[in-house]
């Protein structure tokens, strides 16, 4: 007949690692407030940001130098100042037209 072992208390709070959880509620809040009610969010916030994963706080954008969006060049800053460039001398041939007329 096998002895039936006792087992220890088990508290609801502990992991099975040993470890106390995380406190939820201590975490800082999300800033983010809506149009409709004004009330702020109420998620958890990304650490190292201001707002939840919903309101923004999880991408941190497209990658340095990516490429993938220029595709002719229109407003390189070789385009732009070239069309500066060309307005220039636009307003300048204008002007000299209305001189001459005169």
């Amino acid at each position: 007949m096998k002895k039936k072992s006792k087992k220890q208390p088990h508290e609801p709070w502990a992991l099975n690692n040993g470890n106390k959880p995380l406190d939820l509620l201590s975490l800082p809040r999300c800033r983010a407030k809506a149009k409709s009610t004004g009330k702020r969010c109420g998620n958890a916030a990304i650490k190292g940001k201001g707002v939840c994963y919903i309101h923004g706080g999880k991408s941190p954008g497209p990658p340095a130098g990516n490429k993938n969006a220029l595709k002719h060049g229109l407003y390189s800053a070789e385009a732009i100042a070239e069309r500066r460039f060309v307005r220039m001398l636009l307003k300048r041939s204008k002007d000299l037209i209305m001189e001459l007329r005169y």
